[in-house]
């Protein structure tokens, strides 16, 4: 395995899994603050796996065409489509344990991470679950990249 290839790679991994935190936290945002679903926390873990859900469907898209696009050969998009959401559930697991463990203590202990946050003078309210979200995802990120680097995209293994 070519070490350069492969930071190369993780790389380009990182930027669609940015773009994914977006499209993750852009749906929660929407369904927590704009629809109502924030106030309690059943609905708040609730719209986190919507949103999650989402964007692990925009992610592989992204990483079919750019991230991998010279190992899709030999592999059906189907069959791919299918071991990254495979792959993706148990890093779901584990960012949503994370996400929704932070959630449950800071909610059981009335404690805060950061709570309230203004930006040029716009208060996004509380922001904790969004801070829980994000280190769901970076601790989930290193699975989901391997995992989908030595199963989902095998075509082409050594070839980095």
């Amino acid at each position: 395995m070519d070490l350069r290839g492969t930071a190369a790679r993780f790389l380009k991994f990182g930027i669609v899994g940015a773009s994914g935190v977006v499209v993750n936290l852009g749906i929660y945002v929407v369904l927590t603050r704009l629809l109502g679903l924030g106030e309690a926390l059943v609905a708040r873990n609730a719209a986190y796996g919507v949103s999650v859900e989402i964007s692990i469907f925009t992610n592989f898209l992204l990483n079919d065409l750019w991230t991998f696009r010279d190992r899709r050969a030999g592999t059906a998009w189907a069959s791919r489509l299918w071991r990254f959401h495979l792959i993706s559930v148990v890093g779901f697991a584990v960012n949503w344990g994370v996400f929704a463990g932070l959630n449950l203590l800071l909610d059981r202990t009335g404690g805060t991470m950061v709570g309230d946050l203004v930006i040029l003078g716009h208060d996004l309210g509380n922001v904790d679950d969004l801070l829980a979200a994000c280190i769901g995802i970076g601790a989930a990120m290193f699975w989901n990249f391997f995992g989908n680097l030595l199963w989902t995209w095998t075509t082409g293994r050594g070839e980095e």
